[in-house]
């Protein structure tokens, strides 16, 4: 199974993941580039759309409405993104106001129709999530505040030597009020560009959909898929790790399910502990 693909930035609209050509139901995914002054019209039928802006400055209309002055970043490490959620059965038309723009855009298929928006850096949710090893910032863009049908769309910034999406989760079964079922993407984006993070995928014995047990090296501008199982991501020294997250289910909610092997790690580390342990001198 092809979980991780690599994106060449180009000119325009580069089309990256279907549920025809990879091991998905529910995600459309691609990246767009433009210069100064050219746009990009699309519509998104049966999907409701989500865009994030990783780079550069746009506009973009939705059904005529005008939202302008948006983005504005020269890395993904530069500030709080901006996203723009447009509803199912709209025409979009982005307009870049730089040379550097950079999108991700996301699609997922719902049924019914909720009202255009944008999220400004501003409106962003931010997180500090986990402790010593597994410290990581977590932004959700397109998160609980905004009205939706499947996507859920956030950043996660895994500092240099840190462990993230830990302790490993998944999100593959529907099991309220515990686990919903859920696809997953991450976009990576690596600083310094040269470096890499380590994903890691696996499943428990019993899973419905059979054994998985991989790690791979991600680099700047891979992108990993996430249909089933645990998914662990790991920054090694000197390399910061930033990953965009597209989630799409029929149950919009934040309900993942953590492996109860390694469950325990939220509760029993922590500072004190770390600093207290004996180690081999």
């Amino acid at each position: 199974m092809q979980l991780r693909q690599r994106y060449t930035p180009a000119p325009g609209y580069t089309q990256l993941v279907t549920p025809q050509t990879s091991p998905v139901e529910r995600i459309d995914f691609g990246m767009l580039r433009l210069e100064a002054g050219q746009t990009y019209e699309t519509a998104s039928g049966a999907n409701e759309l989500g865009l994030v802006a990783l780079t550069g400055s746009y506009s973009v209309q939705v059904d005529g409405e005008e939202f302008a002055g948006l983005g504005g970043r020269k890395t993904v490490f530069d500030g709080r993104a901006t996203g723009v959620y447009a509803p199912r059965a709209s025409q979009v038309v982005i307009r870049s106001e730089s040379d550097d723009l950079e999108i991700a855009i996301c699609r997922a298929p719902v049924n019914q129709r909720y009202p255009a928006r944008v999220v400004r850096p501003e409106e962003v949710v931010t997180h500090a999530v986990g402790g010593p090893g597994y410290r990581r910032y977590v932004h959700d863009i397109l998160g609980p505040q905004v009205q939706a049908g499947a996507l859920l769309v956030g950043e996660t910034f895994t500092p240099q030597g840190a462990w993230s999406s830990f302790p490993p989760h998944k999100h593959d079964v529907e099991a309220l009020p515990d686990e919903v079922k859920q696809e997953e993407l991450y976009l990576y984006k690596i600083r310094p560009e040269t470096g890499f993070g380590i994903q890691y995928f696996y499943t428990p014995p019993d899973s419905p959909y059979g054994p998985l047990d991989q790690a791979l090296a991600v680099r700047n501008n891979d992108l990993t898929l996430m249909p089933f199982g645990y998914h662990p991501v790991a920054a090694p020294p000197g390399y910061d790790v930033y990953y965009l997250w597209f989630l799409s289910g029929e149950s919009r909610l934040m309900r993942p399910h953590d492996d109860p092997v390694h469950a325990w790690i939220k509760t029993e580390i922590s500072a004190e502990r770390e600093y207290a342990r004996s180690y081999p001198r």
